[in-house]
């Protein structure tokens, strides 16, 4: 091989070698650009990630806010918070009790007592915990019940049913008596106040006592005040995230009558006697406790027909507003409702309406729950 061709072999594989060379200068380079374009997304994902979560969890918390569902209680400040007390022997059966700094002992003697919701096979007692701080501060004693859910205890779920949930409030009420006596107060007259399934079962309950001899309650009901509670259990009265197999099986263990679809749809006899047993608007007669109600224009759980009808029977017991009667007057029906015009069934869309929710029950409780202790009461 001569010099000329020795040439052409160096220089052809000088000219290889700089191929392979360049063609891997391009891969780590593509590699560098893909591995800095993948750093690059994933802090841009992450950052989104936090931002997003950040204005969820803002707005969350707004919303929280603006219905109410939020509130401070420092103990040893604003009262004594008993916590997770016990009023019969089952896990699901108990409550935490608010006895406030500014307990009033002279004056007679009301608490109020707060039930969640959940559709009664869910939820739990934080649900109303704001709203328990919030009129426990205002100085009255304060309840806040957990209840027996269909799904909690399955040794139960056989003789589960409306009866059994209702008999969980009279057990709350009478260890509510029972502390309120430990404090020196002594609880003659207790508000019931609940949102959706509790709202119901806080109507159910108080209509009952006002107009059942048979129905025993271990104290008296002085008002009652539902938020988002459904009145009806037939068809017209659900919104549009209704489903009828759904409420057919609801009614069938709060009842223990067996509803199929089509029985909810078209009731024979034994389905209507059963739904209009869940249903608080057949239980409004004269003698119920005074009543105002809360419910969302916008509800998708709820028609408006809930709230109309309400509406309707207590017009026919020619009832009135708390703020048109005299304070001596316990005679006269008394109804107010109260429609919060932005929000949905959680009622927090309107936190002008959540203000005047509270004033409105605190009207309420000066009006029904403060009364100065008869002299037999002090002497004992």
């Amino acid at each position: 091989m001569d010099h000329s061709e020795k040439e052409n072999d160096a220089s052809f594989f000088d000219d290889k070698c700089e191929k392979v060379v360049v063609e891997r200068a391009k891969k780590r380079k593509m590699k560098r650009l893909i591995m800095r374009f993948l750093k690059t997304l994933f802090y841009v994902l992450l950052i989104m990630s936090v931002v997003t979560s950040t204005y969820v969890y803002a707005v969350k918390e707004k919303t929280f806010r603006d219905g109410g569902y939020l509130e401070n209680w420092i103990d040893g400040v604003d009262g004594v918070r008993l916590n997770g007390l016990s009023y019969s022997e089952y896990p699901s059966q108990e409550m935490d009790v608010y006895v406030p700094q500014t307990l009033d002992l002279e004056k007679a003697n009301g608490a109020i007592l707060f039930i969640h919701g959940g559709a009664w096979v869910g939820g739990s007692r934080w649900e109303q915990e704001g709203f328990a701080k919030a009129i426990a501060k205002e100085g009255y004693l304060v309840a806040n019940m957990d209840y027996t859910l269909y799904d909690d205890l399955k040794a139960r779920r056989n003789e589960y049913n409306i009866e059994l949930v209702l008999e969980d409030v009279r057990l709350a009420l009478a260890k509510l008596v029972e502390v309120g006596k430990k404090y020196g107060y002594r609880v003659d007259r207790v508000a019931l106040s609940g949102h959706s399934a509790g709202g119901q079962l806080s109507m159910l309950y108080g209509f009952r006592s006002g107009t059942r001899e048979d129905f025993e309650s271990p104290v008296k009901i002085a008002f009652i005040a539902p938020r988002a509670a459904p009145v009806d259990f037939h068809e017209k009265a659900w919104g549009e995230e209704y489903d009828a197999g759904n409420m057919a099986e609801i009614a069938s263990f709060l009842t223990g009558v067996e509803v199929s679809e089509q029985q909810y749809l078209e009731p024979d006899e034994k389905t209507e006697e059963a739904l209009k047993s869940l249903s608080p608007l057949y239980e409004v007669k004269q003698g119920v406790p005074p009543t105002f109600a809360a419910y969302g224009a916008n509800d998708s759980l709820l028609s408006p027909q809930n709230y109309e009808e309400l509406e309707r029977v207590f017009a026919e017991l020619n009832a009135k507003s708390v703020f048109e009667i005299e304070p001596n007057d316990m005679e006269t029906q008394v109804f107010d409702l109260l429609v919060f015009p932005n929000s949905n069934h959680i009622l927090a869309h309107d936190p002008d309406y959540t203000r005047k929710w509270r004033e409105l029950l605190k009207t309420y409780a000066e009006r029904y729950l403060v009364v100065p202790l008869r002299p037999e009461m002090n002497a004992e």
